[in-house]
């Protein structure tokens, strides 16, 4: 009988063997395509980081220098029928998106990438 049960610990032990292998291998081979897509990450982020401050800088600007409305001088020779309505015909601004509650917005996403790089290549040497 503890003959029958060590051979089903062994037969389970290869089987966990193998399949830590198989995982191993699964890994090194995702890491080596983050290698590979590491540059075009980091451009993705400086991208990123670059339409962020200019989407503040727009703001801002806005903010500063508000849009004038143009005084239509049409508005006498328009038919009643094609008169303005009191609501605009498209929306001048957007709905906030819904935020996750347990989400934190993370500062700094391209020392956040090179981070991770580092920590991978010191863990792989």
């Amino acid at each position: 009988m503890s003959f029958a049960i060590d051979i089903a610990l062994v037969v389970l032990l290869l089987g966990t063997l193998g399949y830590a292998w198989l995982v191993d291998r699964r890994v090194r081979r995702m890491m080596e395509a983050l290698r590979e897509m590491e540059p075009l990450i980091g451009s993705f982020s400086q991208a990123v980081d670059r339409s962020e401050s200019t989407v503040s800088a727009l703001r801002a600007a806005r903010e500063v220098a508000p849009l004038r409305k143009r005084a239509d001088t049409r508005t006498e020779a328009r038919p009643e029928s094609e008169a303005p309505s009191s609501e605009p015909a498209f929306r001048t601004k957007r709905e906030p998106a819904p935020r996750n509650p347990e989400a934190t917005p993370i500062a700094g996403k391209s020392e956040l990438i090179r981070g991770f790089f580092d920590t991978v290549r010191q863990r792989e040497a």
